[in-house]
């Protein structure tokens, strides 16, 4: 059985979510939602609509609907960027989310104020354990890792988790 990467989306401060190895478990990313009330919503600039669009439709697991809407936001918006990043990488397009992350300048506003945390899943290979990667420090150290092939072993041997 081949493991696949995925994102589990967290509710809550991005403080409390750090990058860690941790058995692997089943979730449901259903009630972590995007939430902006709507009078608030028509107010939004273009690009923060689409970010939001995008992040919820990769919730709905429109992953193509997900992709071009957080294009949309990828230049303006640091976490549109970093989620198209991701998407990609969880899709099999590891090339198309190394580009974005070349230059990725962290900035974490929006999932701070939206209390909603991406945490990449990568499974171990050779046990039930995973590499649950967070949008800390060591998070985004251990995402170029990945990007560069490093299996998830390794970063967590590398990364001293």
């Amino acid at each position: 059985m081949v493991k696949e990467p995925s994102i589990l989306i967290y509710k809550g401060h991005p403080d409390r979510f750090k990058t860690q190895v941790a058995p692997v478990f089943e979730f449901d990313n259903i009630e972590t939602y995007m939430e902006i009330p709507f009078e608030f919503y028509l107010e939004l600039p273009e690009e923060e609509k689409a970010f939001i669009e995008g992040f919820n439709k990769y919730i709905d697991g429109d992953i193509k609907g997900c992709r071009r809407e957080l294009a949309k936001a990828a230049s303006k918006i640091p976490e549109a960027k970093y989620m198209l990043a991701v998407v990609n990488f969880i899709i099999g397009k590891k090339r198309e989310a190394q580009l974005l992350m070349a230059d990725f300048k962290p900035e974490w506003k929006r999932f701070i104020q939206t209390w909603r945390v991406p945490v990449i899943v990568v499974p171990f290979t050779t046990d039930n354990r995973a590499l649950y990667i967070s949008i800390d420090e060591t998070g985004l150290q251990a995402f170029y890792y990945i990007l560069e092939g490093k299996t998830p072993e390794d970063v967590a041997f590398l990364l001293g988790l």
